[in-house]
């Protein structure tokens, strides 16, 4: 409750219990006169002393047996409902009270709001221009990330390659480091000595003479190989038009040639690694080789300048001092010329790696050329008659009814063999001749085989085959009975009364006259690598 509150209670309590006490007296008072006519006790006092009352009465009654006991217990019971009463207008004024503060604190909060909401506009719009600036920023910082990134993975490809190149070149340079330290403490040894034993003018002349000749030397080689770099510059030159020219020629069937690209790359970069891996290594080894003979030239010379040398000391020792003077003259001449000697051996190495770099090209070049051509023959051969083509690929169908091992044999002598299938294309290309036709299979303790030896896969068999275990039925044709090209294959037994028209295959490769490898691909991709052999004036590759 408030103060106000509280002392509304107090003054309307203190007036209750006041007027209670009033009335109560002014009524009991006369009602005890008139009960009691005759007081027991009545003192009075003639001394008028204000510290005494005037008059003094003693009385003693039960005054609420009487009537007018009754009518005062009844008003102090309406004291008691009247103070209820003000207890209770003071709890209501205390409410509102509590209402009228928090209406007038909420009006405080809506005059705050609404001068907010007022400068809201002018917030959003800076907030808006903020957030287009922000939009702005962002769109610029994103293309500089973008660019940035871009240049990170470059710089980070980049950084990978000289990584690498670093490490090689690292690591020769560490072995060719060892051999230099060796040779180097070897002559820095003689050397010592030799400078200690000889103090004349003509050693280090000679020894000057000595070095200007390796410096022409090294220009002449220099030279030379500047000479072989350009050569080979122009061979590189020539052999790139020539294989753009070979390139437009295999336009025309870049479908095939697509089909070999993969194993045809596969075999190329293992080739060119290893060529690459083999020129570097003898490279390496011609370099250190080099420095070896020269660094042991080098030690011969100074061994027996040492040697000559010290059995003159003894006659030139008188003129040392001398000669001090020219010997350091010929000195600084000396670190001269070997400098420039250093710096025509870096510029030799450095030739010599390029020349290597545009030999490797030219010889990648060259096989490209040759390996263009050789497809490009390839392709422009066609089969024989009776022959039909499929891919790279040649097949020709017996007309004549026999076991599998007598198709074997006759597809032998024809200069196939019995086909082997390796895709889907193949498969359906087979089945489309329309006849029950062996194919070149085998068992080996139940486990089927290719004649040539290669992975029993994919396969295309009838539902419920096979369905002997017996390697006596050891054969497969592909029966015209099914429906589904991809699921035609069933297992026969391979004896006389069983007889097939044999399917034979023949594969052409580029080579004349030689073992080689060949291709046999599909337009799926599939390859095959099968043995080859020479056969009259056409190479073939059984299949």
């Amino acid at each position: 409750m408030h103060y106000t509150e509280v002392c509304l209670f107090e003054l309307y309590y203190r007036v209750c219990v006041a007027s209670w006490v009033e009335i109560g007296t002014i009524l009991l008072f006369p009602l005890y006169w008139v009960e009691n006519p005759t007081m027991q006790t009545m003192d009075i006092d003639d001394d008028m002393s204000p510290n005494k009352p005037s008059v003094t009465f003693s009385a003693n009654f039960q005054w609420w047996k009487r009537p007018s006991g009754v009518a005062a217990v009844c008003l102090g019971l309406l004291c008691v409902l009247l103070l209820a009463g003000i207890i209770g207008l003071s709890v209501y004024y205390g409410v509102i009270d509590h209402h009228y503060s928090t209406e007038r604190d909420q009006q405080t909060s809506y005059s705050l709001l609404t001068k907010e909401g007022d400068l809201q506009p002018t917030s959003y719009n800076n907030l808006t221009k903020e957030r287009d600036e922000l939009q702005t920023s962002y769109n610029t910082l994103t293309k500089e990330r973008d660019e940035l990134q871009t240049s990170y993975n470059t710089m980070t490809e980049e950084r990978d390659q000289l990584q690498n190149s670093l490490t090689t070149r690292t690591a020769e340079r560490e072995k060719l480091q060892n051999s230099l330290n060796s040779r180097t403490k070897e002559r820095d040894q003689l050397q010592n000595s030799l400078n200690t034993r000889t103090a004349e003018r003509d050693q280090l002349q000679n020894i000057l003479n000595t070095r200007t000749t390796e410096r022409d030397q090294l220009q002449t080689s220099y030279n030379t190989l500047t000479k072989k770099r350009d050569q080979l510059q122009n061979s590189l030159t020539t052999k790139t038009k020539e294989k753009d020219q070979l390139q437009n020629s295999l336009t025309t069937i870049t479908r095939e040639r697509d089909q070999l690209q993969n194993s045809l790359t596969m075999r190329t970069k293992d080739r060119d690694q290893q060529q690459n891996s083999l020129k570097v290594m003898t490279a390496d080894r011609d370099q250190l080789k080099n420095s070896l003979n020269s660094r042991t030239k080098e030690r011969d010379q100074l061994q027996n300048n040492l040697n000559t040398r010290t059995t003159e000391k003894n006659q030139l020792q008188n003129s040392l001092t001398t000669k001090t003077k020219e010997k350091d003259q010929l000195q600084n001449t000396l670190t001269t010329i070997t400098r420039e000697r250093d710096q025509l051996q870096n510029n030799l190495n450095t030739t010599t790696t390029e020349r290597d770099q545009l030999q490797n090209s030219l010889n990648t070049t060259t096989t490209e050329r040759d390996q263009f051509k050789t497809r490009l023959r390839f392709y422009e051969k066609p089969c024989l008659d009776g022959w039909w083509r499929f891919g790279t690929s040649c097949y020709y169908v017996s007309s004549t009814m026999n076991t599998a091992g007598g198709g074997q044999r006759e597809c032998r002598t024809m200069g196939g063999e019995s086909v082997i299938i390796n895709s889907r294309e193949e498969q359906i290309f087979i089945h489309g001749f329309k006849k029950n036709v062996w194919i070149g299979t085998y068992k080996k303790d139940r486990i089927w085989q290719w004649v040539d030896d290669t992975p029993f896969k994919p396969t295309y068999w009838m539902e419920g085959e096979p369905n002997n275990l017996n390697d006596e039925v050891a054969c497969v044709e592909i029966s015209q009975t099914a429906s589904d090209p991809l699921k035609s294959w069933k297992d026969g037994p391979c004896i006389p009364k069983h007889w097939r028209p044999e399917l034979c295959g023949v594969y052409r490769s580029s080579g004349p006259g030689e073992w080689n490898w060949g291709l046999v691909g599909s337009n799926c991709g599939l390859h095959l690598y099968l043995y080859g052999v020479h056969n009259q004036s056409n190479k073939i590759l059984f299949h």
